[in-house]
Parts: C-alpha cells; structure tokens; sequence
C-alpha cells in the first residue's frame, strides 16, 4: 500500500483504505453481527422515507377505490401499523447501531493504550513519538463527533444517502428520463460546487490546528502557578491579551473562509433546486392535466423528487463528516505503525543468571540532533560488564551516564554499534524477555497512586507473592514503617484516587524502590543516581546498603558525587558521552587526572558548605 508523506513525516492513507480499515476493525472488535446492525439501519432506513412518501398516494388511492368505509379504515390502518413497525425498527437498529460504534471506539482505545504501554521507550520518548501519540488521541478521545466512531458512522450515512438516492433516481426514470437526466445533472453541479467548498475547507485545517495549538500554549502559561509573578512584575498581561485578540481573529477569519465557501455553494444549490423544481413540477402537472398521471401517482412522484433533494444533501454532510475525521485516522493510525515491533525474536540464552554485557563501537543520538550541529550523545563507547561485577559510572551532569543505562538495560537502540548481552545482540532478543534481567531504579522516583503492595510487586493487586513481599521490604528497612499504616501493604500511595492515601517522604521513597528491584529478583541490578536528592553522607550511606542486599548479581550504580561509588570494582569517569577515565578509586586518585581533580573539588566543596553549616547553627 503506498502512503504519501507530509512534510512532517505523518503518514498519509488512502480514504478507501480508511474506510476499509475501521470496518475491518468493527468486524474483529464487535463480530459480524455489527456488521449486520449497521446494514439492517441501512435498510430501514432507507425504506422507511419511501413509505412515508408513498403514504399520502395509498390514502388518496384507497379513497378513491370505492371500497366501503370499513375496508378503508382496515386498509390506512394496517399501511400505518406498517410504517409504524419500520419506524420502531429502524430506531431500535439506530440506537443499537450508536452503541456498536461507541463500543468499537473504546475497544481502539485499549489498542491505543496497550501501543503506548508496549511499544519501545525510545520511539514513545522521542519529539516524534510524543507528537504522534497527541495527534492520534482526538481520534478517540475528544468524543463521539471526532474520531473513528464518527468516521464510520459517516460512511453508513453516506451508504445509506446514496442508496435512497440510487432508488429515486431508479422510480424517477420509469416516468421520464429527461426529468432522471435534469436530477443528475443537478446533482452532479451541486455535488462539484460542494465538493470544492469542502476542498478549500479542509486546506484551512492545518493553519486552524495550528493556531489552535497555540492558543491553548497561551492558556496552559497563562494560569501555570510558577508563570503568575513574572507576568504581573513585567507586566505582561496587556501582551498576553494581544496574542489572544490576536489568534482568536486570526482563526475566525481562517473559519470565515470556510463557511463563506459552504454558503456561496448552498447559495448555488438553492438557485439550481429551485430551477429543477419548476421544471419537474411543471412536467408533472402537465402530465396529470393531460389525464397520463393519476392523483396517486402525482402525489407519490412529488414526494419522491422532493426527496431527491434530501438525499442528495444527506451524500454532501455525510461526505463532509467523512473529510473531517480523515485526518483523525490518519494521525491514529501513523502512532499504531510507529515504532519497533517486536515479533518472533528469541529470548536470552541464560535467564535469571549474571550475564557479561558488552559495548562494541556504540554511538547513540537523540532523535531531533541530526542537523548539522547535533552531537552524539554516546561516542564510539566500548565497554564490557563482567558477571556480578560492582560497577560505577560517574561523571558530571550530562555526561550521557543515564543514555548509556538505557542502552544497557534495551531501552534504547545504538545509532551505530551494537550492545551484547552473553555474546547475542540485544537487538535479536525479545525485547520483555530482556527486561526481565533487569531491576532499574531510575533519578525520578515515585509511586503510582495504588496500593504500596502493587507498587511494590508490579502486578495485579492479589496475584502478589506474600512471603516476597514481606523479605522485600524488611531488607529494604520498609516493613516496621509499612506495618503502621492504616491498612499496611494495602494501603494507597499518594492521594490522587484515594483520599487516606499516604505519601512517603524522600527517604522512604528510595527504600520502596530498593524493594521493588529486590521483589523483582533480577541477575542486573542498576542504580541511576535515585539518591541524589540526599546529602553525599546519606547517599553513599544508601549505595554501600544497596550493595551488600545485591548478592551474586550485577550491579551498575551511577552518580554524578564520586565519593558515593568508592567500594566499586570499577569505576568509569565519563565526559561528553566517552570513557575517559577507568580503575579503582584508588587508581583513579594515584593517576590525577579529571576524576581526581574532580573528587577533590567536590571534597573541598562539602567539607566548606559543612563549616558553614556549623558556623551557622553556633550563630544562630
């Protein structure tokens, strides 16, 4: 299938191959019986205007038949139980019909989200991946009248509009096929001026999201707390308010020029109705005064050309849903091919056990950084991790220790060069199965708002291991403080969803992450600076505890405080995404270079800011 693309990248689909892919996905979501409800509103949908028309034609009909009174009554009774029968059914399959595509709606919704919670980290971080991820929730999210329940409700119409038109057309041109040849070619002018209206409408989308997107940016800086002082102490309300006049004129007068091209064809189209109309009703009045066409028969044709029009209008706002929620499937279904996909890839050779973990020539760049100016973030690195080795990254703050982590670990892919885990590329392992061996506690720690013990076990609430549970949290020096909350490992983190939630302090947080890496049992523990909000004492106090809990496994831990890492096997100075420096702390100090300038520095910097602190408490 070729795809066109944009500027952007965005993938463009064919509105056939559209069409075709949200019923294809109705049919899997919902079965083949969904299918049969929208085709069963189809159809009486369909058949129900006709018998409305040739209504007022029966009654005249039966009037005239000279039956007797009862027989009339009996005869209009049972056309209007009739009418009335279809009426009910077709409301019953258009109620059914909305629930089937609000349903198939929520069920693309988990594919959504189950993409987003499966697909590789690197693709879904990336300035790429958030903006696709954004673009492809209206077509879920923002209700029914966008998205893909309204795309498919849009083509039912448009099938159903069409096949009243096709069966007006079809009893028309058995009368006369100049009055059938006028309604077409009506339609077919009508249909071009609309046609090119909604062309002009939709080239404005584009220029209309844009400005959109920036109006919000305006609202989300105007009331961030952080934002309010520099506002109001440069005074920048007055320019605030002149990019909002600004943008709102802007974007009614993009909306001005669309409505202005739907008017000038609605225009057109009331001028041409009107024509047709005096030409058919004109052959049909002659027909009926010429004694060709009975009172019946003229009050049904009249119906059915004055419906001509309705069906004729329904194809035009069918067509026009179906333009509008084009680009919401489009940009949902560029985020469901975004990424790697993971299929038929083997799983590690030694699950569970220490595994040596080699770096050959790796090179990594942030998508984004591919301009002229971009850097690699890791530079042609070459590293080997021996089984249950302690090892350190230090380094100075975007030094590129915490890429190399998520290189390590899977969640990155090298640029160049591969990482090999027992001697196999990482990139022709299973992807889960990799993450199985390893524990990662990354900076940014925190807590689901659910009960501590999921946090903990990472798995449905009661499917936890209860004797895990408890050694994890005792060794993490967690238990006594769990076992004094209100309902102890069931108790809800945070209060987002629970209002007697408990929210740890810092420490607590670190020792809650210290259990879940030990509940999780990996061969590859790794610590990516989760302490740095303590002071050196009490992290280095926190590293030496990690260690002597990680027995018989590796260990990787990360710190930008050289102090921390000291009873490592290796330690490994990074700069500028390189290995500039490799040894014991020890050796590291004997050879002077970067690393032993920087620990002393460091050194000299807390001993000072310790004499402050004392000097200051005796003042005080």
């Amino acid at each position: 299938m070729k795809m066109k693309k944009k500027a952007d990248k965005s993938k463009m689909y064919p509105m056939w191959d559209n069409c075709l892919y949200a019923f294809r996905h109705l049919k899997q979501k919902e079965g083949t019986a969904a299918l049969a409800v929208c085709g069963g509103d189809v159809g009486f949908s369909v058949l129900l205007p006709f018998l409305e028309t040739a209504l007022a034609g029966a009654v005249a009909a039966i009037l005239v038949s000279g039956r007797q009174p009862g027989e009339i009554l009996l005869l209009v009774s049972g056309y209007v139980a009739l009418l009335q029968t279809v009426r009910f059914l077709q409301g019953y399959l258009k109620n059914k019909q909305s629930k089937t595509l609000f349903m198939l709606r929520i069920d693309m919704m988990m594919d959504y989200f189950r993409k987003t919670v499966w697909m590789d980290g690197q693709s879904l971080e990336s300035a790429r991946g958030q903006k696709k991820w954004q673009d492809a929730r209206r077509n879920l999210c923002w209700g029914n009248s966008l998205g893909i329940e309204a795309y498919a409700k849009a083509w039912c119409d448009m099938l159903l509009q069409v096949t009243g038109l096709i069966l007006c057309g079809a009893i028309v041109g058995q009368v006369s096929l100049l009055l059938l040849v006028i309604l077409i070619l009506q339609t077919l002018l009508v249909s071009w001026l609309h046609a090119k209206a909604g062309k002009q409408a939709y080239s404005k989308e584009d220029e209309i999201e844009k400005k959109w997107d920036t109006f919000q940016y305006l609202r989300r800086e105007t009331v961030a707390p952080g934002n309010g002082k520099d506002i109001r102490m440069y005074r920048m309300d007055k320019w605030f308010l002149w990019l909002f006049r600004q943008l709102i004129d802007g974007t009614c007068a993009l909306i001005d020029r669309q409505q202005t091209g739907y008017m000038a064809a609605g225009m057109a189209e009331n001028l041409l109705t009107f024509a047709r109309s005096v030409a058919v009703y004109g052959w049909l009045i002659r027909e009926m005064a010429a004694g060709n066409m009975t009172l019946p028969s003229f009050l049904f044709y009249v119906g059915i050309v004055a419906g001509f029009s309705g069906w004729m209008n329904g194809i035009f706002q069918a067509w026009q849903q179906i333009l509008e929620n084009e680009k919401a499937m489009d940009a949902y279904r560029d985020f469901m091919d975004f990424g790697v996909v993971e299929e038929g890839k083997q799983a590690p050779e030694r699950p569970g056990c220490a595994h040596e973990i080699r770096f050959e020539h790796v090179c990594f760049r942030y998508d984004g950084s591919n301009g002229p100016d971009g850097e690699d973030t890791i530079r042609d690195l070459n590293l080997t991790i021996r089984p249950g080795e302690r090892l350190a990254l230090v380094g100075l703050n975007g030094a590129g220790k915490t890429t190399l982590i998520k290189l390590l670990c899977g969640l990155y892919r090298p640029t160049s060069g591969a990482v090999y885990l027992d001697g196999k590329n990482i990139q022709s392992l299973d992807q889960r199965a990799v993450f199985r061996e390893f524990a990662v506690v990354f900076q940014d720690v925190f807590a689901f708002s659910f009960p501590l013990s999921d946090n903990v076990s990472c798995v449905d609430s009661g499917r936890e291991d209860p004797v895990r549970l408890w050694e994890s949290l005792e060794k993490a020096g967690l238990w006594e403080r769990v076992c004094a909350l209100p309902k102890q490992a069931q108790t809800a983190m945070n209060k987002e969803l629970d209002e007697d939630g408990v929210i740890l302090s810092g420490g607590e947080m670190q020792k809650l992450m210290l259990a879940r890496a030990l509940y999780k049992g990996a061969p590859v523990v790794i610590l990516d600076e989760p302490t740095a909000a303590l002071d050196p004492i009490a992290e280095s106090e926190m590293y030496e505890k990690y260690d002597e809990l990680i027995q018989g496994g590796t260990a990787v831990f990360i710190s930008h405080r050289l102090s921390s890492t000291r009873f490592c096997d290796r330690i490994l100075f990074l700069e500028k995404g390189r290995i500039t420096e490799e040894g014991t702390h020890e050796e590291l100090m004997r050879r002077g270079g970067a690393y032993a300038e920087l620990f002393a520095l460091q050194a000299k910097y807390y001993r000072e800011k310790s004499a402050w602190n004392i000097k200051g408490e005796q003042y005080a």
